[in-house]
């Protein structure tokens, strides 16, 4: 077991006080040298540990991810020379590994289209093979799906020393937002070419730097960890979601047989208005034509309804996870600035309503209180209002050959 993720090390706060240093640029080559000999013997734990520190002094941000991208460059030899345990191509870390090498082979297949399109006005043959090769390359969105909502939250009832993984989505997000970037550059008009090449530049850099710290960092220290089997059983909702770019690893391990319902499962839950069956409950929920999240009064998400079609993606792995660990560090102010609000009765609602993909997202959030008006929890609905907000006129006979 690795101690280093549970009570920091000396080496964990010797990285923690050396990265405040990088970020504020006040490191010369020769303390660098000296920082090098210093933590030669490091492990992949001790970085985790020491980031994990650094994050709980101050948020994510883009001085902090330039100061940890300097340590990791300074420490780069050394982590990739680290022994390298063996990882089975039948497990969720074998999984990882080989959906990473496909969306680097995929990244490189950009370099020839980028050589071509170095000029002020770019040839269209090969603009449009870049833009096409950079839809594809979009897929990795699956695999940050399974490391953030599958991957992450498992570490986090793991491990006291995760805040590391907050700043490992902000690098996914990063890429997210270079990929529509280079989408929006070269559907444009106007050819921005100093633009352009920023932007690929970033891309290769933070897809690179995603891929070096799950093997090199995450994966081994979850294999020191000895924590593996238990990762495989998540297996089963990492397909649901889909690889990037790979079939997904099949398990090896014999899957232990269900137990039948209880008689307690099959009591009605009684309501005010009536009394329903647990699996009535659940049908109808999963029936609305919206999705439903429910987060108790201590941040824990309890409950999320799985409709023919959600908007966005939830796993099983975030049951018991906190809500602040669902989302993205950038947008985590604004998640507590709602349930402080919804906790001191300031506010009952609130409302956003997105773009996505092919919809139109209407959401919504809900102070979920008694009848004395104590809070016990918020409840998320999100909503496809596309179809809604096309209607027009009025409809009073069934039609259901218009539908």
């Amino acid at each position: 077991m690795s101690e280093q993720l549970y009570k920091p090390n000396r080496e964990a706060l010797i990285i923690s006080d050396f990265t405040v240093r990088l970020m504020k640029g006040k490191v010369s080559r020769e303390e660098a040298t000296t920082m090098q000999e210093t933590l030669k013997d490091a492990l992949a734990e001790d970085f985790i540990a020491g980031i994990n520190l650094l994050v709980q002094q101050q948020p994510v941000s883009t001085e902090m991810k330039k100061g940890i991208n300097k340590l990791l460059n300074l420490f780069y030899a050394h982590l990739n020379e680290l022994p390298q345990p063996e990882v089975s191509e039948n497990s969720f870390a074998g999984g990882l590994i080989s959906d990473n090498k496909v969306i680097l082979s995929e990244v490189r297949s950009l370099k020839p289209f980028i050589k071509e399109l170095q000029k002020t006005v770019p040839p269209p043959e090969p603009l449009a093979a870049f833009r096409k090769q950079i839809k594809v390359l979009a897929t990795v969105e699956k695999h940050y799906q399974i490391t953030e909502n599958i991957l992450f939250p498992f570490l986090e009832k793991l491990w006291p020393a995760h805040r590391c993984l907050q700043v490992l989505w902000s690098v996914h997000d990063d890429v997210r937002e270079e990929l529509r970037e280079l989408i929006t550059v070269t559907e444009s008009g106007n050819w921005d070419l100093k633009r352009f090449n920023r932007l690929t530049g970033d891309l290769f850099f933070n897809i690179s730097t995603a891929i070096f710290r799950e093997e090199k960092i995450l994966i081994p220290a979850i294999i020191n960890t000895g924590v593996t089997s238990d990762l495989d059983n998540l297996l089963d909702e990492a397909a649901e979601i889909g690889w990037s770019f790979i079939q997904a690893p099949v398990s090896l391990k014999k899957k232990t047989p269900g137990t039948d319902k209880s008689e307690e499962q099959n009591l009605k839950v009684k309501f005010a208005t009536g009394s329903l069956l647990p699996e009535q409950v659940e049908l109808i929920f999963n029936h609305l034509p919206l999705d439903i999240t429910f987060v108790d009064e201590t941040d824990t998400v309890c409950y999320f309804s799985t409709p023919p079609k959600r908007t966005f993606t939830r796993t099983n792995a975030v049951i018991g996870r906190t809500v602040q660990n669902c989302h993205p560090p950038e947008s985590v102010w604004m998640v507590e600035k709602i349930l402080k609000a919804f906790k001191n009765g300031t506010q009952d609602v609130a409302s956003f309503w997105i773009p996505f993909k092919d919809q139109f997202v209407y959401i919504q959030y809900y102070a979920i209180r008694d009848t004395q008006g104590n809070y016990h929890g918020t409840l998320e609905v999100t909503q496809d209002v596309k179809d809604i907000r096309e209607l027009e006129g009025e409809r009073r006979l069934l039609s259901w050959e218009n539908e």
